[in-house]
């Protein structure tokens, strides 16, 4: 036995010891947290403290090898586990050094209670395994102990796999934020909550391990690749979360299986692009596998960090990386479920199968509504419709076991309920869950049983009864704020919902009396048709929802007020977004101080500033004149609400000149070519004294070299018409836009489009003589 590394160990003890001690003077609100941890060192650097004395004595003693009482392979490995246990919780306690001293008055406490408390474990583990080997005699140590010890050792070994893979995952933290913006955690949460136990194992125990066989035929494309088909509300989502969690219980116990799983939703227009559900795929597999990331960290390293996400990662280079980590593991299974919500459908599914046929390791299993699947080569389809029979009658027993209404019927009646339900269910779990609400809200057993009689018999008409609720005075706000949750681009906060609903078009100030009392009054307003999730997020209740609101059945219905027309959803977003920016509240302009008090105070600014323009992208941008009246604003004191909508681009108070001088004496031509807003384009440059190459932005570069940069080639065109110079360098990265002509293209950034562009005659050409 070696003294040095046990010395060595207690040096790190002391030195964890250090850091909370540093912790204690700065962080009062951690004092118990520290404390704590405290506690369990010093008893961890006082068995160390022991066994360093009694190693000592034991190589002084000439017949030392046959006086140890413990096993000296088995100490090895405890002393490493311990001293890779105690690096670890002294790297999340030390900031890094060369900012030590800038941080060391100002440091946050790194851990959340759930953190602590797990430390608190790992070294509870440690201590005993310690105690045990050193009162372990190995000649005669029972096979209790020996268990015992060999089950810490385990149970170590598992939590520093998990320590080393969150470790992994902040030293790549900006690198997965470029990669992958968006997590599947909350749909992935929301969509276990349904899960019922016992429901799904036709297929988990089944169809899937059928699926993952690959014993036989490993050379069948087929067998590579399955479609989950079902139409909306039949339980796709559920089945697919238990198969999540069922794959990666198995990955857990089995190192040579690789698990990702992706979730499209409606509201998110992030989940539904191609590269974020291929990139969350690679980020997950790169927790057990940190060096499929390599090339890719290569790639974004040569990405201005300002300008990252101008440019997103390719798709080819995320499928390398996961051919890479399927090269390494036995098999790589991949889930996407809902890929029919993603505008990126058919590009999402050509990936997934192009990977399950280059790779026998490589598994995709895929829920869809779309009923063309069964045409795609290389992969299987299983119609789930036909299967779910039986999960929707353990639902409805559950159901009736268990709600405090029901559950006190007679059991003839909920025999009799029971099987109306599932005579009409026609595979449709949502359908069932609606109409065992509606049985449960009934205040007698008379009225119970005409509810029974009376159900509807679709989805459809059990949506538009639940419409029919909707007192006539809320009609307005429950429509408004089920078209914001069905077109959004991003999911909306109930703090930000509840300001744009109540909005007019012919509103000129937002105050307190406007609002919504109480601020939670929407979900019951909209009678269960949306849900706030764990993130604070209002949603529809179920993707279903939208498909009715939006169908041609409710146009000519009794409900058809509700009735929401998706051509125009771009254009009447933008426009309510612009009335919103246009209001008294932000014709302030700059605000040095209390931004992000305003921004506190109306939630929906954020949303309205950054999104404005994708909507308007999605419609050409329509009628102008909001846009213009936004733009006319920086006319007034401060630049008015021109200013305000900068500033939150900006994200920041304008406290600096630079930044109070960007938005100051930057022209709305800047930011029109930057957003690629062609008829706004058109329309500022119909001014004749505007000055095209006038310097925008933070860096002072010109409209041209920003439209260029950003793949707007169409604003590009439009400008060089009207004599842009191409020829003036950005001063930031002291190129012009011929330069991009000259960079090594990719599949993500590929500026040759400029070329048949410039290739015509300009002014600017004869400026360099061309």
């Amino acid at each position: 036995m070696d003294p040095i590394s046990i010395t060595g160990l207690v040096i790190e003890v002391s030195h964890v010891l250090a850091s909370l001690v540093e912790y204690a003077k700065a962080v009062q609100s951690a004092s118990s947290e520290v404390r704590r941890l405290s506690e369990e060192l010093f008893a961890l650097k006082g068995i160390l403290d022991h066994l360093a004395i009694q190693t000592e004595q034991t190589h002084c003693d000439e017949k030392s090898s046959e006086s140890l009482s413990f096993d000296g392979d088995v100490m090895s490995r405890v002393l490493y586990t311990t001293n890779e246990l105690i690096r670890t919780l002294l790297a999340d306690l030390e900031p890094p050094e060369t900012k030590f001293k800038h941080l060391k008055r100002n440091l946050k406490w790194p851990f959340t209670q759930k953190q602590v408390s797990e430390h608190l474990v790992r070294l509870e583990r440690v201590k005993s395994w310690l105690i045990l080997v050193l009162m372990t005699d190995h000649h005669s140590a029972d096979h209790g102990i020996q268990q015992e010890i060999n089950d810490l050792t385990s149970a170590l070994k598992e939590d520093l796999r998990i320590r080393d893979r969150e470790r992994n995952r902040m030293a790549n933290r900006e690198l997965l934020q470029w990669m992958a913006p968006v997590s599947p955690e909350s749909a992935h949460l929301r969509a276990s909550k349904r899960y019922r136990m016992k429901t799904g194992n036709w297929f988990l125990s089944g169809h899937l391990m059928e699926f993952l066989k690959t014993e036989e035929n490993p050379l069948l494309e087929d067998n590579r690749a399955l479609f989950l088909l079902g139409k909306s509300g039949t339980g796709k989502t559920t089945l697919f979360a238990q198969t999540a969690d069922k794959l990666t219980s198995m990955s857990s116990q089995d190192p040579s299986i690789c698990v990702a799983y992706f979730y499209c939703t409606i509201g998110d227009q992030a989940s539904q692009v191609a590269r974020n559900v291929l990139g969350s795929l690679v980020a997950q597999l790169s927790g057990v596998d940190p060096t499929i990331l390599t090339n890719i960290w290569s790639t974004y390293n040569k990405v201005p960090k300002s300008q990252a996400h101008r440019f997103p990662v390719e798709i080819s280079l995320l499928e390398t990386a996961i051919l890479k980590c399927a090269s390494q593991k036995t098999q790589v299974i991949l889930l996407v479920d809902a890929v029919n919500e993603s505008k990126d459908m058919d590009l999402i599914e050509e990936s997934l199968l192009r990977l399950a046929n280059s790779c026998p390791n490589i598994r995709v299993l895929i829920t869809t509504t779309n009923t063309l699947v069964s045409t795609y080569r290389g992969g299987s389809v299983l119609n789930i419709s036909r299967e779910m029979r039986g999960d929707i009658d353990i639902f409805i027993r559950w159901r009736l076991q268990t709600d405090d209404t029901l559950k006190s019927l007679t059991p003839k009646f909920q025999s009799e309920i029971e099987k109306t339900l599932l005579r009409n269910a026609d595979s449709s779990f949502r359908w069932v869950q609606l109409s065992l609400d509606n049985l449960s809200t009934q205040r007698s057993i008379r009225a119970m049983r005409e509810a029974l009689r009376s159900l509807p018999v679709t989805l459809r008409e059990t949506y538009a009864n639940t419409l029919e609720r909707i007192a006539p005075a809320d009609w307005n706000i429950a429509r408004e704020a089920l078209f914001w949750i069905s077109f959004a681009k991003k999911p909306l906060t109930l703090s930000r919902l509840n300001e744009i609903v109540v909005l007019d078009e012919e509103d000129k100030v937002l105050d307190e009396d406007m609002m919504l009392v109480p601020p939670h009054i929407l979900p019951q307003i909209c009678q269960g048709l949306i849900t706030e999730d764990q993130d604070g997020c209002v949603t529809l209740a179920h993707s279903s929802v939208k498909d009715f609101l939006t169908s041609d059945w409710i146009r000519s219905s009794r409900v058809n007020y509700f009735c929401l027309d998706p051509t125009t959803a771009d254009l009447k977003i933008m426009n309510r977004c612009l009335t919103y920016l246009c209001l008294d509240n932000f014709a302030n302009g700059y605000n040095t101080k209390n931004h992000l008090k305003l921004r506190d105070q109306h939630p929906f600014l954020t949303y309205a500033a950054n999104y404005w323009p994708e909507h308007g992208d999605a419609c050409q941008f329509g009628d102008l004149d909001m846009v213009h009246k936004l733009f006319e604003t920086r006319f007034l004191p401060g630049r008015g609400n021109y200013a305000t909508w900068l500033q939150t681009l900006f994200r920041q108070t304008v406290s600096r000149e630079q930044d109070r001088a960007t938005i100051n004496n930057t022209h709305p031509l800047y930011y029109a070519s930057s957003f690629g807003m062609v008829p706004v384009v058109k329309s500022i440059l119909e001014d004749p004294n505007i000055d095209v190459n006038a310097p925008g932005g933070r860096v002072g570069a010109t409209s041209v070299w920003i439209a260029s940069l950003r793949f707007n080639y169409e604003v590009v065109e439009i400008l060089l018409a009207a004599g842009a110079d191409p020829t003036i360098r950005d001063p930031g990265s002291g190129l012009h836009v011929l330069d991009l002509l000259r960079m090594v293209p990719t599949v993500g950034r590929n500026y040759n489009g400029l070329r048949p562009i410039l290739a015509k005659p300009a002014p600017w050409k004869e400026k360099v003589g061309n």
